[in-house]
């Protein structure tokens, strides 16, 4: 039934300032959104629920929706890029019916219960764009049947979750409860997707940009060329040039993790970076530092697809020197981690050592004994949203001398170690 001036909040959740590299470009859409829709927004910072991992607390807007008296409950990941032609749902979806973005088959990612094998659906929650009424506000229930730890136990993430390195069982605590209590209320669901199908949409994904598998400062990265299909073009004058230029070259890293090296390594008279590639954060690194820098990697590639690559017939060595080979502090050590350390080519000591090679625990433990003794100021590496970086990381020097950020840096101060 149509409402008039129906009550619509939009919920995020944003603990800590998570990720503002990203929240800086998904906000502002996110209020456009809002606007153009009637919606307040409520970004949920603290928590209430200590127990439970981070995303748990999404369910606050169980108790929150029905203080607030609102019609209309919207929740969007903060890491959500939402278009400014998406429409309102709120006006075609039925108040008798939830809906998300998509839905997984969902006896792939959840070990099934009664509610589960009684609903008979299979429905997989994607809990990062979901809507419901206040007549279905039970799809944001919190859990009162199961501990965390018996909650944990029924999540079973996919292969491509377990691969991402981003992505852990706690993480996906929400989506299983979303899921479940569909099931166990019998809620009617219907994806945007299928919902989009019915008014001659077949691809409701084309309002959305969500990619909850990689690294925030890939998110970040990857955002901006989204941005540029839809016509957006970003103003790029306050930036520094030297960065503007390392973004042309292909790699991961983002613009702010960029920034953070080009501007750290101004203040450090020697650099050794392990693990280069195709030179594009070598390139903010060299544009820095007025010392020597010293480019580890054996360009063989040190993930299985880079290994891949250069089966294939890619020369990421040639690319490097073609996009950096013109700095005349460039050293360039064509070695693995093991040899370059023990290299007469490498100084005993140096001021900073970045390292970006392989991630795996055991990689990530070898490259930090070799490399720590020695470094004379700052040791520091990419990729601190993978979970064998921060294992190796946090054992190897304690959890309380790292420093984390900006993007998905990771940073470690020798002074506070010594």
């Amino acid at each position: 039934m149509w409402q008039k001036n129906p009550k619509k909040t939009i919920y995020t959740l944003n603990i800590d300032n998570h990720a503002p590299q990203v929240t800086a470009i998904t906000f502002p859409f996110l209020q456009r959104y809002a606007d153009k829709i009637g919606a307040d927004i409520h970004i949920i910072k603290e928590r209430k629920f200590p127990e439970w991992p981070i995303t748990y607390e999404k369910f606050q807007i169980y108790e929150l929706a029905q203080q607030m008296g609102n019609d209309w409950n919207i929740y969007i990941d903060s890491d959500a890029l939402i278009h400014p032609d998406t429409p309102d749902f709120t006006l075609l979806l039925p108040r008798d019916t939830v809906s998300h973005h998509g839905s997984d088959f969902a006896p792939l990612r959840w070990k099934y219960d009664r509610f589960f094998q009684r609903d008979g659906r299979h429905i997989g929650s994607g809990n990062w764009f979901t809507l419901a009424s206040d007549l279905c506000i039970e799809l944001w229930r919190p859990i009162d049947d199961l501990t965390v730890e018996e909650a944990l136990a029924s999540i079973q993430p996919t292969v491509e979750e377990q691969l991402s390195g981003v992505i852990e069982t706690h993480h996906l605590i929400d989506d299983f409860n979303c899921s479940r209590n569909i099931a166990k209320f019998g809620l009617k669901f219907i994806a945007i997707r299928k919902l989009m199908e019915q008014y001659g949409y077949e691809d409701g994904g084309y309002f959305f940009y969500h990619a909850y598998t990689i690294a925030p400062s890939l998110k970040a990265s990857e955002m901006r060329k989204v941005l540029k299909s839809w016509g957006y073009r970003e103003d790029d004058s306050h930036v520094s040039p030297p960065v503007v230029k390392a973004e042309k070259i292909d790699g991961a890293m983002g613009r702010e993790d960029l920034e953070w090296l080009h501007d750290t390594a101004k203040r450090m008279a020697s650099v050794v970076e392990v693990g280069c590639w195709k030179g594009r954060s070598t390139y903010a690194l060299l544009a820095g530092c007025l010392g020597p820098v010293y480019a580890v990697d054996h360009w063989e590639g040190a993930t299985l697809q880079e290994a891949a690559a250069v089966k294939a017939g890619v020369k990421p060595f040639e690319d490097f020197m073609r996009n950096v080979g013109k700095f005349k502090n460039l050293v360039v050590v064509k070695m693995s981690s093991d040899e370059a350390a023990n290299s007469e080519l490498v100084p005993a000591q140096i001021d900073m050592v970045f390292l970006d090679a392989e991630h795996e625990y055991e990689a990530v433990i070898r490259d930090l004994r070799l490399w720590a003794p020695k470094t004379r100021k700052l040791i520091c590496g990419h990729d601190w949203a993978f979970a064998s970086v921060r294992k190796a990381v946090n054992e190897f020097f304690g959890p309380d001398k790292v420093i984390t950020g900006p993007g998905d840096i990771w940073q470690v101060k020798m002074e506070a170690i010594q």
